[in-house]
């Protein structure tokens, strides 16, 4: 255990105790109902107390790894009476909100070594099933495998149900050139709009990026998402991006003007730095050509699936330059919390049980403890500095809990 660190502002680190984590599983309830305030690290025999980058954490970190977990067998050593008769009060009725949001890791570039599995690359025929394992890949990855199926991509139009006038009907290919990101490399997705794609053939190396179908949403929107929203992309699964190279065409049917590395790796790709979304139609009144995607990528999965006859036709994997091919991507993950909201208002927790403690002194809080119903300890906060509340003083604490 290591002291919280010390900051100009007042902030307030909060840990699932293993009792709360074994709740959630076991609960469909919210938990946190009732919170208590300690000040279990205050000795008011001595005059000015503890100060920032004194208060005793509750648990490590683990290198990040460990941020939302902690409190072990925690005990409030003392608590601040509510009003006399009890040192508990209900949680803020807005608490009960829980939300998901997405946590990105960073950037990393995976490259690829014939010594180890980092990166595989796998030329499939769909017609080869009597040698070829993998061609159940193309329906794991719901690419066209029947004649009904590629006539819906390359026989019917958009108005006829089919895609051949749109920028998906290319993807019905018989070869396909699997890239596959071992499972160690990115953590639950891999953003979409982050993808860049080194592929080295023998006939040329290709620079391929993912991005989204131009659609309504906001650009800042488009910003922040990790996945591609449009509903046209669905029928590959959820959680899928298009790809697209400028060696194959450039955006918007081939404007030289333009390039799909345009905005790439920015913080606001789409809103301020110009990245390129993809046309699914052509529409002459709104100048948009229908784009040519190369292949799909399979952000859960951690397949990058080029489906682009130029591309896959001059892949060798015996050819000394395959060894060049590299993916530079952001991984994410799924982040639950909830906001609970512990109001101590003017006239509250004015009394502690704290044996140092005398009528007359401060009461300096170094602690919020949240309870289920049962008054079993869910999770514990610590803040970072005590923080004095004289009783006719209102505070709220602001506690965000990462599940």
């Amino acid at each position: 255990m290591g002291f919280l660190q010390n900051t100009s502002q007042y902030e307030l680190v909060a840990k699932l105790t293993p009792q709360g984590r074994r709740k959630l599983a076991t609960s469909s309830n919210t938990l946190i109902t009732t919170f208590s305030l300690g000040d279990s690290d205050s000795y008011y025999v001595s005059l000015s107390g503890l100060t920032g980058g004194q208060v005793p954490a509750i648990s490590g970190n683990g290198n990040g790894v460990d941020l939302s977990n902690g409190g072990a067998n925690y005990v409030l050593r003392s608590t601040l009476n509510l009003n006399g008769s009890t040192d508990k009060k209900p949680v803020d009725p807005a608490s009960i909100s829980v939300v998901n949001s997405f946590e990105h890791v960073g950037f990393k570039t995976v490259p690829f070594y014939y010594s180890s599995n980092t990166i595989t690359q796998n030329c499939i025929d769909l017609n080869d099933t009597q040698t070829d394992s993998l061609t159940n890949l193309f329906y794991s990855f719901a690419l066209p495998t029947t004649a009904s199926d590629f006539n819906k991509y390359t026989g019917l139009t958009s108005s006829q149900g089919g895609y051949l006038n749109t920028a998906y009907s290319g993807i019905a290919q018989t070869k396909i050139l699997v890239v596959g990101i071992d499972v160690g490399q990115y953590s639950e997705l891999i953003d979409g709009k982050s993808i860049k794609l080194e592929m080295a053939t023998s006939a040329s190396t290709y620079s391929i990026y993912g991005t989204y179908e131009t659609k309504g949403s906001p650009l800042t929107t488009e910003d922040t998402a990790v996945v591609d929203s449009s509903t046209n992309i669905t029928k590959y699964g959820p959680n899928r991006t298009m790809l697209f190279s400028d060696s194959i065409l450039k955006p918007n049917g081939g404007d030289a003007t333009k390039s799909w590395a345009t905005g790439y790796s920015q913080s606001k790709p789409f809103s301020t730095n110009g990245k390129q979304r993809f046309n699914a139609t052509t529409n002459p009144n709104l100048g948009l050509v229908a784009d040519k995607p190369v292949g799909v990528a399979y952000l859960d999965k951690g397949f990058l699936v080029i489906t682009e006859p130029t591309i896959v036709n001059s892949y060798n994997s015996t050819y000394s330059g395959a060894t060049g091919t590299s993916v530079t991507f952001d991984t994410v993950r799924n982040k639950v919390s909830q906001s609970i909201t512990c109001l101590a208002n003017r006239g509250e927790f004015g009394v502690s049980n704290n044996p140092t403690w005398s009528a007359g002194d401060i009461p300096r809080i170094t602690e919020v403890a949240m309870f289920d119903t049962s008054n079993t300890l869910i999770a514990i906060g610590k803040l970072n500095k005590p923080y004095n509340k004289p009783k006719d003083d209102f505070i709220a604490f602001n506690i965000t809990i990462e599940y």
